[in-house]
């Protein structure tokens, strides 16, 4: 149940807006909202609140991961357990991803707030034909748009590799009129060509580069997953700057967010698996059968790929990375997801990413709540501390300022004005669950 009336006083503020801490802060949760949030004021000594004095500690938004796929239940403990509130599932299946959202909603698992863009939206042959709805023509997509939308109540709706033009806009119509953002992994249209169109948000796998070695022709005659990606890696691999410029820029123009998702390119080239093996979290919360899944998925993805593909795909990576740097300089937003499993530890891996371009810590973490809600068309309800926003917050240890590390060093996690996690016994319990 919501905490009813809790003051958290003492505290450093960082509310999610990218604006400076409001040092020696004080936070009010009234049920599931925030009443007051800034400055020590004496207005509420006299209210009959419940006091938590807490000097030294940071108080934060909820986390916010912006895209994934997986419903293990070990993966929606490490997300509460790491801070992360919110999460958009891009392209899963109806069923699950509702019977999921039932038991977190029902109290019966610790989750995050779910939110869902619905199947994949295709052409054929969709590339992932599980989780997607196969639509080739623009009437079938304004169609399937709208069903998903009005009968289905999805938060956005997601394209993928084959979609072309003319279909893209009929998706891009309805889901505006219904004030629903359009999020795309788009490989048949590029960046420019997606924005363009009026495409709200690329993701990772999208076509957002330009490489004179590996023209679009090239690009887009593959086979299978493995080979499209094989051939997105040696295109990174390649890319031409100046001619990615203009894409860039005309995501920048249109207002199109970008999730690079740099960790789901990492672990498939082996930086960083020792340490996630290592993490305690992962020791502890997730067992042979998510490993087992885990594996298989990437077989998916990579497993005819030969040790050039993954030469290839490695210096990909730097080039991924420097895209993000200049993306950013150029004024874009980017926002947070992992597209992987372990998302509740990986994602903190992809802050990192987000350090290392040159963000400090208040942008980073603008860029996993306020940036994020705001692109999700959440910001009036979450992703801030602000009044009469849904309190999410977590309250840290320490300060992020000096070191990202803290953002997991955590001792409350509030979801909606509920305490859904404390440090105390919590991590013993969730383990408990998974067994």
């Amino acid at each position: 149940m919501p905490e009813s009336n809790l003051l958290i006083e003492g505290v450093d503020l960082i509310d999610g807006t990218g604006g400076p801490v409001i040092e020696d802060a004080m936070v009010l949760i009234e049920r599931e909202r925030i009443r007051y949030a800034g400055p020590r004021t004496g207005a509420y000594d006299s209210s009959p609140v419940r006091r938590w004095h807490l000097p030294g500690k940071t108080v934060i938004p909820g986390l916010i991961e912006a895209h994934t796929h997986s419903t293990h239940d070990a993966d929606m403990h490490a997300y509460i357990r790491n801070g992360i509130t919110t999460l958009r599932f891009a392209g899963l299946d109806l069923g699950t991803v509702r019977r999921l959202k039932q038991r977190i909603d029902s109290g019966e698992l610790v989750g995050p707030r779910i939110l869902s863009c619905g199947p994949m939206l295709d052409q054929t042959p969709p590339a992932y034909p599980e989780w997607s709805i196969a639509v080739d023509t623009p009437a079938d997509a304004a169609r399937a748009a709208l069903r998903l939308i009005v009968e289905e109540a999805v938060d956005a709706l997601i394209i993928t590799q084959r979609m072309t033009g003319p279909v893209l806009r009929a998706i891009v119509d309805v889901a505006h009129e219904h004030d629903r953002p359009v999020v795309g992994q788009t490989w048949a249209l590029d960046g420019r060509e997606a924005a363009e169109l009026g495409i709200d948000e690329l993701d990772n796998s999208s076509r957002v580069f330009a490489s004179s070695e590996f023209p679009a022709g090239r690009l887009l005659d593959y086979a299978s997953i493995p080979d499209r990606l094989a051939l997105s890696g040696r295109g990174w691999a390649a890319i031409d700057w100046d001619a990615t410029q203009s894409i860039m820029q005309a995501m920048v123009d249109n207002g199109v967010s970008y999730c690079p998702m740099l960790v789901a390119c990492q672990i498939p080239a082996g930086d960083g698996v020792a340490e996630l093996e290592a993490d305690p979290d992962f020791v502890a919360l997730f067992g042979e059968a998510e490993r087992r899944d885990f594996r298989a998925f990437m077989h998916r993805l990579s497993g005819t790929w030969t040790d050039e593909d993954m030469r290839f795909w490695k210096h990909a990576n730097e080039n991924r990375l420097e895209w993000m740097r200049r993306f950013r300089q150029m004024g874009g937003v980017m926002l947070v997801g992992t597209d992987f499993q372990w998302g509740g530890i990986t994602l903190h891996h992809e802050l990192r990413n987000f350090a290392a371009i040159g963000m400090d810590p208040v942008a980073v973490i603008a860029a996993a709540t306020g940036d994020c809600a705001n692109a999700l068309r959440k910001g009036s309800e979450l992703g801030t501390i602000r009044q009469g926003l849904l309190a999410d917050l977590v309250v840290l240890n320490r300060s992020p300022l000096e070191d990202l590390g803290s953002l997991r060093d955590i001792a409350h996690v509030f979801k909606g004005g509920s305490a859904v996690w404390s440090a105390t016994g919590a991590l013993k319990q969730a383990v408990a669950d998974c067994d």
